[in-house]
Order: C-alpha cells, then structure tokens, then sequence
C-alpha cells in the first residue's frame, strides 16, 4: 500500500486542482432556454415518484420511460433539480430532456448500473460494467435540453500516485525500448510516459500496491444498435469510463455537446464511435482523460464503419485528441475532420498525440482527411501506426492474406496542420517481419499526404535515447510516447509507399541535434519534396 496516504473504496471522490478544464465556456456550446419539442405528450419523471435528493430514483425514472413507450413515444422530462439514478434505459420515439439547471447523477453503488439488457451480451460493455444511458436496438431516440448528466466518475477509481502538474518540465525524455519493456516502460522516472501515468486514476492496482480492482460502468451514456440518434444541448460530466458511446448505430448526429470531465480518470474517452455509419459531430468542447473524438471498430461489432464527419470542435485531453483506433477489428472509412482545436493549456505535459491513426487487428482504414487543425501543447502532433496487434486473437498463418498479418491504411490525407509546443516528431510507420517459414513480409502504409504541416517545439532540454536498430513495434499497443527516440525531429517515415510530403516547416528546440525528415524504406513519387 501507499505509504504517504492509504485511500480506498468507497472513500474516494476528491478533486484536485487541474482536474477539470478551468476555463470551459459552456455559454459557448449549450443552449440554457430550450423550449420542450412541440406537439409531444410530456411524461415528467416527478409524476412517477422520483425526487431531488439522496434517495435512488432509478424505480420512478424506469416507470416514466417504459409509460412514455407504451404511449408511442414522447418527451421524458428531467427537471426541478439533482436526481440520482442506476441505468436509465431509453426506447424508441423518446426524447430524454434533461433541463438547464437540472441533472441525472450516476449511483456510486455499480450494481446499480449494470445493464443487464437483452441483446447486449455479445457486446464489450455488458461484460466489464454496462452504462448509465442506455438505448439498445430503438430508433428516433434524443438526448437534449440544455442539462446536466453526471456519472460521479472519481468514485470509481483509486487515488491517483501524484497531483495534477501545473507546470511545465524542464525536460522532455523517452523510456528507452530496449531497456525498459512493457509494463517498465509505464514507470521510468522522468521519463514523460510515467509523468502522464502517474497521474491517472485506475479502476485497477495497476502498480502492484494490494489496492482492490474496483467494478465500474464502461460508459455514461451506451447507444447500441440504434437509428435515427440526436444527442444535442446537454453536458455530460465527471464520467466514470467511455462518456457518449454510439455504438453499431446509424445516422447519428452529436452537436453543441459539452463533455467536462475529471482529466486524470482513466479510461474517460470522451466521443468513441465504434461500427458506425453516417455520423456527424458538430461544434462540440470535449475535456476528459483519453480519447477525445475517437472512432473504432472491435471485435464485437461485426460491421464496418463508414461516412463519419468531426468538425468545428475543441479538444482538451492528456491522451489524444483525435484517434482512428485502437480497436479495429472491422474496416473504417471515409472519415473526415476538419477545423478543430486541439488544446492543453494548463497540465502538463501536454496532450500525448494531436491526430492519431491506427490499424491494429486487421481493419482496412482507408480514405482519411484531417485538415485545418490547429494545436496547442500537444507532445505527438501526429502518429500513424499500422501493426499486427491481433486483439481478435485469428490464429497463426504463413497466408500473408490472412488477418493475422494484420489490415491496411491507405488514402490518408493530413493537410493546413499548426502546432505549437510540440515535444515529439510524427511517427509513420508500418512494419516488416518474417514468417515461422522465412517468408519475408512488409506491410506498409499507402499513399500519405502531408502538406502545409507547420510546428514549433516546447523549447526545454531534451535527453534522447537513440538506438542502433528502430524496433517494428510489432505487437505492442500503440501510443506515440511508447515508441522511444528515433532520428528525426519533424517527421519519422518507415514502410510508406506512395508518401507525398509539402509544405513542412519545423522550429526545433535550441538544442536539437536531429534533422527534421527521416524515411526509412519509403517509396515518394516524384515531384514529392
């Protein structure tokens, strides 16, 4: 156990200074005076026995919901203060109107917000925690009203190792790969991966303390398999994991949506969408501890992702703000963000990667914009990584075809990128290996395009780590900060063909010693600077 200070379950929930985001404008983002749909019958959750206080409301809420559905649909309406509640399960033709000044607060007991919700089984929620929200398989379901929903997340989770840091270090360095392999390279000392852990909250004894592994919900607010979803106009606070998680669903828009959770929970993704298609998020503000607009497809979900457009947000996370990945079983395409603000301006150090693109279990991630993206402290502007993780655990193959060998990503463009206080250069790589029969194989990325890419470093002191081989980082997770020093500033390529790169520009720190380009088996076209 900790010697310093010895906290456990349930006695937890305290907040230190730089867990939240300080300056969050949410007269910004959210609406205080909306109006109730017109031409909807109201089903007002006070009318079915829930009350504004202590008690647990989760019977009451579950009465007005399933009256609302038996009435073909309609508005249930949260207002007249702070109710607490389980899982709140959502049908279809509802509007969950939660009203400015009022708010849904999460149990802290976790019993009461396992989902046990036919049809969820085969899913990755249902195994680790279920939800709070909750709508499986329903369609036309809206989430709006200009309120408040909390999932008392810092309950859920142990005290973390240190305190928010405030200020900046005065030294950026790297765990070395080959001597501290994984879990050592999550804990040596200075090194700005263990800065990072440090200072999460884990539901697990991730150290080796004797703390209790503590259950928790895996998300906030769960739409599985649904059609037609709106979530619009509402805060989502202080989430105990995953906080809006579509999931297999269509045509789903989330617009003017405030996600201000605690910084240091771990596992707090802010928007995960996992199997989806069409998708829009618009003009959203997103401060959590992870994953900040995140698209994925694991195992699970058995279906591709397509058509998913992110615009006009701002991002503020210690992991990384925008990410195709980890879980990418199924393929992923046309995916599409544009003119977002990817910020850290007040812990340290920064946010771990600005864009992040990732194939790790066989998923063909193809047709990929990101474009008109501006950033602030954040340590990776950008990291592409295509490895052969195999989280689906498909059995060993000498098919170079097989989803073994791992998926593809092709047709990305990265392009009008502005970065100030960067730590760390953008890291693309594929990987190459051998199989058990001597089969050479080289799996690359295809056709990147970087252009008008600008960055300007932190300017504190480096120590890097260069080693005599670069690693094919074959089977690891992927994180940019895992990876170790390589031998460029700007822009590390292996294993690309068809690279296009124009327009960079890279102000280094004072110190630096290493170029700005390095391509490692790297096929450009010509006319290609």
């Amino acid at each position: 156990m900790r010697k310093e200070e010895t906290i456990s379950y349930p006695e937890l929930g305290r907040i230190y200074e730089g867990d939240y985001y300080p300056d969050l404008p949410f007269g910004e983002y959210i609406c205080s005076d909306q109006q109730l749909p017109a031409g909807q019958p109201v089903f007002d959750i006070r009318d079915y026995g829930a009350a504004a206080d202590e008690r647990l409301n989760t019977e009451p809420i579950r009465l007005c919901c399933e009256a609302c559905r038996d009435a073909g649909g309609g508005v249930v309406l949260v207002t007249g203060g702070s109710y607490r509640t389980g899982t709140v399960r959502l049908y279809s033709h509802t509007t969950l109107f939660v009203a400015s000044g009022s708010e849904l607060i999460a149990s802290r007991n976790t019993e009461d917000l396992i989902s046990r919700i036919e049809g969820t089984q085969d899913f990755g929620q249902e195994s680790s925690g279920g939800a709070m929200i909750l709508a499986v398989g329903e369609k036309n379901i809206a989430i709006t009203g200009g309120g408040r929903i909390c999932g008392s997340g810092e309950w859920f989770v142990h005290e973390p190792r240190k305190k928010p840091a405030l200020t900046p270090f005065p030294m950026t360095m790297l765990p070395m790969r080959a001597q501290a392999k994984t879990p050592e390279i999550n804990t040596v000392p200075d090194s700005i991966r263990t800065h990072y852990r440090d200072r999460i909250r884990y539901a697990e004894d991730k150290y080796g303390e004797g703390l209790p592994v503590l259950r928790r919900p895996s998300a906030m607010v769960w739409l599985l398999r649904c059609e037609q979803v709106r979530v619009e106009n509402i805060i989502l606070h202080d989430s105990m994991c995953w906080t809006l998680h579509p999931e297999a669903s269509d045509h789903v828009l989330i617009r003017h949506v405030v996600i201000d959770d605690n910084r240091h929970v771990a596992n707090t993704d802010g928007i995960d969408i996992s199997g989806c298609r069409h998708v829009e998020v618009d003009h959203c503000f997103v401060s959590c501890a992870d994953d900040g607009l995140c698209v994925k497809n694991p195992v699970y979900t058995h279906r591709d992702s397509e058509d998913i457009y992110m615009h006009d947000c701002t991002v503020s996370t210690v992991m990384n703000a925008f990410k195709i990945g980890t879980g990418t079983r199924y393929d992923i395409r046309n995916v599409r963000v544009e003119r977002c603000d990817f910020i850290m301006p007040d812990l340290y150090p920064g946010s771990v990667s600005g864009i992040s693109i990732e194939s790790c279990d066989g998923s063909v991630v193809e047709d990929i914009h990101v474009s008109q993206i501006r950033m602030t402290n954040i340590q990776c502007p950008l990291y592409i990584l295509l490895n052969r993780r195999n989280e689906a655990r498909i059995p060993y193959s000498e098919d170079l075809q097989s989803l073994y060998w791992g998926g593809d990503i092709r047709r990305v463009t990265i392009e009008q990128i502005s970065a100030e206080g960067a730590e760390l250069p953008a890291i693309l790589t594929g990987f190459a290996d051998t199989t058990k029969g001597g089969i050479p194989v080289r799996k690359a990325l295809h056709e990147i395009r970087i252009s008008d890419y600008q960055v300007r470093y932190h300017d504190n002191r480096e120590v890097l780590h260069l080693p005599d081989a670069y690693e094919e980082f074959l089977t690891d997770y992927p994180e940019s900060n895992a990876h170790g020093d390589v031998d460029a500033c700007g822009i590390w390529a292996r294993h690309v063909d068809a690279l296009h790169v124009d327009g960079v520009r890279v102000i280094p720190r004072s110190c630096n010693t290493r170029p700005v380009l390095r391509f490692l088996d790297v096929r450009m076209p010509e006319g290609s600077a």
